[in-house]
């Protein structure tokens, strides 16, 4: 594993654990956070000795540097079996079909029709770079994984996180009951819990499968209602709580999240992004799941990503969410705009 002390990386690790591989890390902290591991220092740009010479039935790879990652496979090539890469799906072209396979179009550099202001650009050519690295400097079985939005125990964004340790907070009466919504409760969301996704590819790498596949859950189709709804249900267990019945949703509208968000930074935002953002309506996994990949039920992830984030306290608080004062604004000039608007009628 190159790279496994943070949020993928661990889980990878952990899993093939589980499935009985032993395990070799590689970074510049030289350790991981789990027992039973053969732990190598090095840096991916400058200082790869600690792989010299040496052979593995596979590896993974998460980096997002395409010289590091075609150096890497380069050098890997022949001494390990298989290669397995980590990209993400926003390496489909913005333009593209509304449901995004392996087969959709692609991004390209210093493409006209892609904004200049896309935040996704930059990072999303250098992950197909790194793609064709490996492609090309690998000799043997490449697995190339593209992911959407990760959540799950160790997220280091907090972007799902936020959900459940909010609710869990109104329903302790913490903070105030009514939780700010974002837009449309019946909009359908993606995203993966990265166990789901760790377990699959330790699999897949254990018997050398090769190929490109998306792999964004959940399994069936979820709304945004439901999501929070997961979220409410793992907050009452949490309290003991019999129901969230004192827990108010504020559903606020796009456009006003919009303008009322202006300033704030994305990655600060919880897990929402308005419509005009999201380049498809939804990434189509059944590659994957036809090769075994599998999502755990939403409840899970919710109740899991609780427990460990109250078990692990970020100093200084999550890094995602609304501010107590930033979301009562919110929520006092929607119920302004919407009590205006019927006014109107």
């Amino acid at each position: 594993m190159l790279g496994g002390g943070g949020f993928l990386g661990f889980h990878a690790v952990a899993e093939a654990l589980a499935q009985g591989h032993e395990v070799t890390t590689f970074s510049r902290e030289g350790e991981v956070p789990l027992g039973g591991v053969e732990a190598l220092g090095g840096d991916r740009r400058s200082d790869l000795s600690a792989l010299w010479g040496r052979g593995w039935d596979a590896v993974l790879d998460t980096f997002s540097d395409p010289e590091a990652v075609g150096e890497t496979a380069r050098l890997l090539s022949g001494s390990v079996g298989a290669y397995g890469f980590v990209s993400g799906v926003s390496v489909y072209h913005p333009e593209g079909p509304a449901v995004a396979n392996e087969g959709s179009p692609l991004r390209r550099p210093e493409d006209p029709t892609i904004s200049e202001d896309d935040p996704l650009q930059e990072r999303s050519i250098a992950k197909l770079r790194c793609e064709g690295a490996v492609r090309e400097q690998f000799r043997g079985p490449t697995l190339v994984v593209r992911p959407g939005i990760m959540v799950g125990p160790r997220d280091p964004t907090d972007r799902f996180t936020w959900w459940p340790v909010r609710l869990r907070a109104a329903l302790a009466g913490e903070v105030g009951e009514e939780v700010l919504a974002p837009g449309d409760p019946t909009r359908p969301v993606q995203f993966t819990d990265a166990r789901d996704l760790a377990a699959w590819m330790a699999g897949m790498l254990d018997a050398a499968e090769e190929g490109t596949f998306n792999a964004v859950g959940p399994g069936r189709p979820v709304t945004v209602s439901e999501v929070l709804h997961s979220c409410l249900q793992a907050a009452a267990i949490s309290t003991d709580a019999e129901d969230g019945q004192q827990v108010r949703m504020g559903w606020a509208g796009e456009d006003f999240l919009r303008e009322g968000l202006v300033g704030v930074p994305e990655e600060e935002r919880p897990l929402w992004f308005p419509e005009d953002q999201i380049p498809f309506r939804a990434v189509d996994s059944s590659k994957a799941a036809e090769a075994g990949l599998s999502f755990r039920p939403v409840d899970e992830t919710a109740l899991d990503t609780l427990a460990w984030a109250r078990s692990n306290p970020r100093e200084g608080g999550l890094r995602a969410g609304f501010s107590r004062e930033v979301e009562s604004d919110l929520l006092r000039r929607w119920r302004k705009r919407s009590q205006n608007t019927e006014n109107t009628r």
